[in-house]
């Protein structure tokens, strides 16, 4: 850190070297007059008064030195203060922090007494509770004491009742006994009754059953026989159709001479009015394929069955088509 002191002594220097070229410019010097003579020109000139500007030069100087001597002792008086300054901040700290001591001291006694006060308060209290569940158990022991020898006179009572009951029971007991051997021996009559009901009614189920038994297979095997005979008619009435709508493609159907010894196996979708819903890719030669796929779609509708079961089967129909 730069001293002011420094600084004031380069700005006095400064000052003096101006105040110097200022006095020396200051000067009156006198000019030389011409006058106009048939002679050479005459020079008046004034001569500088050195002694007069070293004067001057040196009363600058000893104005300049008071001012400097006065910036030292303005700059020491404020070293001077601000070190006072700084002792008497030192001394209110320590004095702050000295009466913080003492009130930290002080809260941490009053916490000790309030401390020591809560314990024994806390003592108190647990003695009085002591006291308390002691005074409680003793009236508890007198209490159970007093529960226990009527617990005995009740003990006593329920044992004579029950030797009463007991002897009521044995009696009681005994006539159960009589009464049970007594619908034993009737149970077992009835028993044999109704096994021998059982028996007769197990045996005309049995005829029962195996008369709807043969009934039922009767109907059964008339039924299988129906099914198998509509079945075999149904597949009689596809057979019919699947030639029908074969020579219905054959007539829509453009063959060409490479097409012959070739086929397609194509998969058709039909309505109920015939018409084709659906036509399938096709398996087997591409171009016989295109050719069929061609005059199905000429044909536009096919022969079908108004018989459901048959046009069941023939919704879905595949045929193996070869040019002729």
């Amino acid at each position: 850190m730069k001293s002011p002191f420094s600084l004031s002594v380069i700005i006095s220097i400064v000052l003096h070297a101006g105040l110097f070229i200022a006095l020396v410019w200051s000067v009156d010097f006198e000019r030389v007059k011409l006058e106009p003579t048939p002679s050479a020109p005459i020079i008046n000139a004034t001569a500088v008064d050195i002694n007069q500007v070293t004067q001057q030069v040196e009363r600058l100087k000893n104005q300049q030195q008071a001012k400097v001597d006065k910036e030292k002792q303005r700059i020491a008086k404020a070293e001077k203060d601000a070190e006072q300054a700084r002792k008497k901040r030192l001394a209110e700290e320590k004095r702050i922090k000295q009466l913080e001591l003492e009130k930290r001291q002080q809260e941490n006694a009053k916490k000790k007494a309030d401390e020591q006060a809560r314990r024994a308060k806390e003592k108190q209290k647990l003695e009085q509770q002591k006291a308390a569940k002691a005074e409680a158990e003793r009236v508890k022991k007198e209490e159970q004491r007093k529960v226990a020898e009527a617990a005995a006179v009740a003990a006593e009572a329920e044992r004579v009742r029950k030797v009463e009951q007991q002897k009521k029971a044995e009696e009681a007991a005994r006539k159960a006994e009589e009464t049970r051997k007594r619908k034993e021996e009737e149970a077992r009559v009835a028993s044999e009754k109704a096994a021998k009901a059982e028996a007769e009614r197990k045996r005309q189920a049995e005829i029962a059953r195996q008369e709807a038994e043969f009934e039922r297979q009767m109907q059964s095997e008339m039924a299988v026989e129906a099914n198998a005979r509509h079945q075999r008619q149904v597949l009689g009435e596809v057979d019919k159709y699947r030639a029908l709508i074969m020579s219905t493609i054959q007539r829509n159907w453009l063959i060409e001479p490479s097409m012959l010894g070739r086929q397609c196996q194509i998969q058709l979708t039909l309505a109920s009015s015939g018409f084709v819903t659906s036509i399938g890719d096709g398996k087997g030669d591409r171009a016989v394929c295109e050719s069929a796929r061609r005059a199905i779609k000429k044909a536009v509708s096919l022969p079908v069955s108004k018989d459901p079961d048959v046009f069941a089967k023939m919704k879905n129909i595949t045929l193996t088509l070869k040019p002729e």
